[in-house]
């Protein structure tokens, strides 16, 4: 008997959906995997959630239950972030096979975050139920994205919940006070809101009352937002030139034919651009895979300088930079150099947020990395820049993120609280796809999406450089102008904009989500505390 209870306790504490664990679950991770870019729909983000709520709600009592509640929770999560990172695998079966069991991997751990969320959503509601169910989804929810976020070089705060709102900048108006995960709790609490009023519409209890309070949680954020844009002083900061080489990806693997490619395409570029005209010229990450400071590629710095000296304003170029040792020993960098109508100007900036696995190894330092696995300073084996500096160019100061440095809003936080008027986003995205419509991703509309909360929660403009795009402007309010098309050799000038408002996000940083991630754990930490019935009562 003992060994049949126990293997019917390990049947129901399964990792695999059951019947009636999956519909409800995958409907959600469908509705939020369309609530981001490339679609650009307002209602999803608003009610992704809505049937996996009602899912958990209607689970058993105890530990069954709340089983069954995990199980629904992976699902979500495996439809969810399936959808939503695709592109894992095109971007990275260039460089190994091992692309498609790290998009497994990657999709399967996340999914652990979202199969927790719905066990944690179950034993709160079960153990604490005087918690409404939008304020436990709300504080859950935000509490899993927080996490997703703060796990040190494994971080991957890809297109929260909050993010969703991008396309619609002055609905996402209060990211300005709450940043984008600040939105999340916003979002998460009105899909819990609209749970709730379905579940008192099932009960035959009257929802007039809810419905109230669902209007006013919608219209409150969103008139503000409104507000807001109307209200805030704009003034022109500096005028920029974006250069978009569209150097394949293929071909930038190629390092000697890339650099001669890349000098041909941005010299043509840069013949566009009146001199004079502008105040900087930013060039893609990486422009030229070469590293500037070493002895052998070091020749390359000169016709940079020509072109600047030629347009009369500094260039942001991005190539790799090199730190200490003698001959072969040193430290690469994924960097951003300054160089001005006298050359390399001494200014530098190393990209501080590596991609994982791809640019570095977890945890792992570069140099023993290297001695161990033999030369792989092209991957996985760069070092990790320090610091947030801000240039100035012509009257304006600015900082710069490399590539997915993008979807660390603290990042952005430090560079504003250091004096920048502006953000300049350098990034190579051909990695997303290739030019043929069908290889083409949803990362090539993911990625500069996040620029746009960055441009809303500071309220500064943007100037984003991409190499085979897109390239564009953003301003503080949060639109876009001077658009490029993907896969087009192309230069755009604008004037960037900024405000001299320090917003709330920037003096007090994420403050709403993680009070609302500390709040979470102490509803868990309440339902650990509280006494009740048994956990299971049919356990033997």
């Amino acid at each position: 008997m003992k060994s049949a209870g126990r293997a019917e306790r390990v049947r129901r504490r399964a990792p695999f959906a059951r019947r009636g664990e999956r519909l409800a679950p995958a409907l959600s991770g469908i509705l939020l995997a369309i609530s981001f870019p490339p679609f650009e729909l307002l209602v999803p983000p608003f009610v992704a959630l809505v049937p996996f709520l009602l899912f958990v709600e209607d689970r058993a009592p105890g530990r069954e239950g709340r089983w069954s509640a995990a199980r629904g929770g992976f699902v979500l999560g495996g439809v969810y972030f399936g959808l939503l990172l695709y592109w894992l695998v095109i971007a990275l079966i260039h460089y190994s096979l091992l692309a498609i069991p790290a998009y497994v991997l990657t999709v399967l751990v996340l999914a652990g975050f979202t199969g927790s969320f719905g066990a944690a959503l179950h034993y709160v509601r079960e153990r604490v139920p005087v918690v409404p169910l939008a304020v436990a989804a709300a504080l859950l929810w935000t509490g899993i994205e927080w996490v997703q976020g703060n796990l040190g070089d494994l971080s991957f705060p890809w297109l929260g919940l909050g993010s969703a709102l991008a396309a619609f900048p002055r609905v996402a108006g209060a990211a300005d006070l709450v940043g984008a995960r600040g939105l999340t709790v916003w979002l998460a609490f009105i899909n819990g809101l609209v749970a709730t009023a379905i579940l008192a519409y099932r009960a035959g209890r009257p929802v007039s009352r809810l419905a109230a309070a669902l209007a006013v949680t919608v219209a409150l954020p969103i008139g503000y937002g409104f507000w807001r844009a109307a209200t805030l002083e704009v003034r022109p900061a500096a005028r920029v030139a974006v250069v978009q080489p569209n150097i394949p990806e293929d071909l930038k693997l190629q390092r000697a034919q890339a650099i001669q490619a890349t000098l041909d395409a941005v010299t043509e570029l840069m013949g566009r651009i009146p001199p004079g005209s502008v105040d900087l010229v930013v060039w893609p990450e990486v422009t030229l895979p070469a590293i500037l400071e070493h002895p052998y590629e070091s020749f390359l710095q000169e016709p940079i300088r020509e072109m600047s000296e030629r347009v009369g304003a500094p260039i942001v170029a991005g190539a790799y930079g090199m730190d200490g040792g003698e001959g072969d020993d040193f430290t690469l960098f994924n960097s951003i150099f300054i160089f001005g109508p006298d050359g390399f100007t001494g200014e530098r900036y190393d990209k501080k947020y590596l991609v994982p696995f791809v640019e570095r190894i977890p945890f792992v330092d570069p140099a023993w990395f290297e001695r161990i696995v033999g030369s792989v300073r092209y991957f996985g084996g760069l070092g990790r820049g320090q610091g947030a500096p801000a240039f100035t160019a012509g009257d304006a100061r600015y900082g710069v993120l490399i590539c997915y440095e993008s979807i660390f809003a603290q990042h952005s936080r430090a560079y504003r609280l250091n004096g920048a008027d502006y953000l300049v986003n350098a990034t190579n995205d051909a990695w997303y796809g290739r030019e043929p419509w069908y290889a083409r991703t949803s990362a090539l509309w993911q990625h500069p999406a996040h620029m746009t909360m960055r441009a809303i929660e500071h309220r500064v403009g943007v100037a984003r450089a991409a190499n085979t795009g897109i390239s564009m402007f953003i301003d503080p309010l949060g639109r876009s102008y001077e658009r490029t098309r993907l896969f087009e050799r192309d230069v755009r000038i604008a004037t960037v904009y900024t405000t001299d408002a320090v917003t709330l996000f920037a003096r007090w940083g994420d403050w709403l989500a993680t009070g609302a991630t500390v709040a979470a754990a102490f509803l868990v930490l309440a339902g650990r505390l509280t006494r009740g019935r048994p956990d299971d009562a049919t356990s033997p």
